[in-house]
C-alpha cells in the first residue's frame, strides 16, 4: 500500500496546496494499492474531479501523481494555488519538499540549457558580418529570449527583473507575437507591414526582398520587418541579453566556467557562419504567388512562415550536432545545444498545428498540409514533439528519454522540411532575363518620381 502525494494542476502549472493545522501541504491520500482508482479516492475526500493522472516518481511507500483539475471549483479558504517554486518555500513536510525540490533541480538546469545556449548564439550574431544572418540570428534570439524572459517570471525564477528596461506586459506581447499570434492578411500585425511596406498582392511591383542561400530561397524580409522599428531597439536588445545575464545573477559561482568555455564554441560557430552567402534580390509578392490560388490569408501566412520554417534549419544545420559540455554541476547533466534545438523545433512544428486549428476557415490548404505528411513518420512522434515542446514552459519539466530523443532526431526536420516542400509548391521566382529588365525599370521609375 502507498501515501499518494497528488500534484494537482489547476490550470498552466499552478498547483493546489491545503491549509492543515496553519500549514500548507501538497493534498494527500493514504492506503492506495495503485493510481488506477484514485480518481474516485480524490473526489471522496477533496471533492476534486481530476483527469490526465501520472506517475511522476515511484518511491518504497510513496507515490508523486501529477493530475489536472477539471474545474477550479473549491474552498478558497482551505485551499490556493502556486507555482513549484513558491510551494517549495511554503511547505515543511520534509518529504514533500524533498520532491518539489527535485522537480525545481530539472526545471533549473532546462533553464541552464536554454541561457547558456542562448548565450552562445547571441555572441556569435554578434561577431558575423553579414548583416542578413544577423537579422535572421536576431530575430530567432528575440523570439525563443522573450519565452525565457516570459517564463522565468510568470513561475517566479527571478534573476533578470532588475536588468530591463521593461514592462512584463511588454515581454507577454513581444512573446505571444511569435509564439501564439497567426499571420493573416486581415489581422491588424499584418495589415500594418503591409501598409508599411507597401505590399500587393494583386499588381506587379517590387515590394519585398527575397533572400538566397546557394541559390536557395531562404527567407523574405516581410517576416522580420516588425523588429526594424528604431524604438523597439531598447526592449528588443534587452530581451535578447537577458538569458546571458540570468546566469551571471543566478549561477555566478559558474560564470568563470561558462566563459572559459564559450570562447571555443563561438568561433568555431562563427567560422561556420561566415562560410554563408546571403543573396538578396527585390522582388513582386504579387509574381511570387502568380500560380497560385490561395487565398490572401493563406499567401499572407507562408509570407511569414516559410522564413521561419527554413531559417529554423539552416540555424539547426549550421550549428551542427554533438555539441555538448558535460558538467560537475551535476554528474547526469550536460549542457547540450543538441537539446536546445530539438525544443527549438518541437516549438515551430506545434505552432503549425495552432496555427490551422486556430484559424481552420481561414487556412484551409493547411488542413491538407497538415494531414498527408509522411507516412515514415512514426505515429507516436507528434505525442513526443508536444512534451518535448512543453518544457519551454518553466512551471514544470517533462522528461524526456533517450529513445524519445531518437525519434525527435529521427523526425523533425524530416517533418518541418514535408512543409516547407508544400508551401513552396504555392510560390514561383524567376530571376531571368525579363526580371532584369522588369526591376531596372521600376528602379528608373522610382528615380524619376524622386
Amino acid at each position: 500500500m502507498y501515501k499518494i502525494v497528488l500534484l494537482i494542476d489547476v490550470k498552466n502549472s499552478n498547483f493546489i496546496v491545503e491549509k492543515r493545522n496553519n500549514n500548507w501541504f501538497l493534498p494527500t491520500l493514504s492506503n492506495v494499492e495503485n493510481i488506477d482508482k484514485i480518481h474516485e479516492r480524490i473526489m471522496n475526500k477533496y471533492n476534486f474531479d481530476v483527469k490526465n493522472i501520472k506517475l511522476i516518481i515511484k518511491e518504497k511507500n510513496v507515490l508523486f501523481v501529477r493530475c489536472n483539475l477539471q474545474s477550479e471549483n473549491f474552498d478558497k479558504k482551505k485551499f490556493k494555488i502556486e507555482v513549484l517554486n513558491e510551494i517549495a518555500s511554503i511547505i515543511n513536510n520534509k518529504k514533500q519538499k524533498e520532491l518539489i525540490t527535485n522537480l525545481l533541480v530539472r526545471i533549473g538546469f532546462e533553464m541552464l540549457n536554454d541561457s547558456f545556449w542562448l548565450g552562445i548564439i547571441l555572441t556569435t550574431e554578434d561577431n558575423l558580418k553579414d548583416m542578413t544572418l544577423k537579422v535572421l540570428l536576431s530575430d530567432f534570439l528575440v523570439f525563443f529570449s522573450s519565452i525565457f524572459c516570459e517564463e522565468l517570471l510568470t513561475y517566479k525564477f527571478g534573476g533578470i527583473k532588475n536588468d530591463l528596461n521593461i514592462t512584463e506586459k511588454q515581454i507577454k506581447k513581444i512573446r505571444n507575437s511569435y509564439l501564439k499570434s497567426c499571420p493573416l492578411f486581415d489581422s491588424d500585425k499584418s495589415k500594418k507591414i503591409i501598409d508599411e511596406m507597401g505590399i500587393d498582392l494583386n499588381s506587379t511591383i517590387y515590394d519585398c526582398v527575397l533572400f538566397f542561400v546557394n541559390k536557395d530561397l531562404i527567407d523574405i524580409n516581410f517576416r522580420t520587418w516588425q523588429n526594424r522599428e528604431q524604438e523597439m531597439y531598447e526592449i528588443l536588445n534587452g530581451i535578447v541579453l537577458s538569458p546571458r545575464r540570468w546566469i551571471k545573477n543566478c549561477y555566478p559561482q559558474f560564470d568563470s566556467f561558462f566563459e572559459e568555455i564559450r570562447k571555443s564554441y563561438v568561433d568555431y560557430f562563427i567560422e561556420r557562419f561566415n562560410k554563408i552567402e546571403v543573396e538578396p534580390k527585390s522582388y513582386s509578392t504579387h509574381k511570387l504567388f502568380r500560380n497560385s490560388k490561395l487565398s490572401d490569408n493563406e499567401k499572407t501566412y507562408i509570407l511569414q512562415r516559410i522564413g521561419l520554417l527554413k531559417t529554423t534549419l539552416l540555424i539547426s544545420k549550421t550549428f551542427g550536432h554533438g555539441n555538448f559540455i558535460s558538467t560537475k554541476i551535476e554528474s547526469e547533466f550536460k549542457l547540450s545545444f543538441d537539446n536546445y534545438l530539438l525544443k527549438v523545433k518541437a516549438t515551430i512544428i506545434e505552432m503549425i498545428w495552432n496555427d490551422y486549428n486556430q484559424n481552420k476557415e481561414k487556412l484551409l490548404f493547411l488542413k491538407d498540409v497538415l494531414n498527408n505528411y509522411p507516412k515514415d513518420i512514426s505515429e507516436d512522434f507528434f505525442k513526443i514533439n508536444r512534451k518535448c515542446r512543453d518544457n519551454i514552459h518553466y512551471g514544470y519539466y517533462h522528461d524526456i528519454t533517450q529513445g524519445e530523443i531518437a525519434i525527435l532526431d529521427k523526425y523533425q526536420e524530416m517533418y518541418i522540411s514535408y512543409v516547407i516542400k508544400e508551401f513552396d509548391k504555392e510560390i514561383e521566382f524567376k530571376c531571368d532575363l525579363s526580371y532584369i529588365i522588369g526591376l531596372s525599370l521600376a528602379k528608373l521609375q522610382y528615380w524619376a518620381s524622386h
